[in-house]
């Protein structure tokens, strides 16, 4: 397991470098701003402060701020 906070500057699914894939699951919480979530399988959804996604990583996903500032997560990726 590999917990992190970061933050989210990028502004699009362009800017944050398109699909990222890898082994294992995630799960991301907001803690401060608005993220989109993409991921190649379904519509982008939007996460304000408090919301969760819990995602399989192999699933193409990116995410970008969607908030005047950049937003923080806090991140935990499992890999088996």
């Amino acid at each position: 397991m590999l917990p992190f906070t970061a933050k989210i500057k990028a502004r699009s699914l362009a800017e944050a470098g398109g699909y990222v894939r890898h082994t294992g699951e995630e799960c991301l919480l907001v803690l401060n701003g608005s993220v989109e979530f993409y991921t190649e399988h379904y519509v982008p959804v939007i996460l304000e402060v408090g919301d969760v996604i819990y995602i399989d990583s192999q699933m193409g996903h990116a995410v970008a701020s969607v908030s005047e500032e950049p937003a923080d997560v806090f991140w935990i990726t499992l890999d088996p």
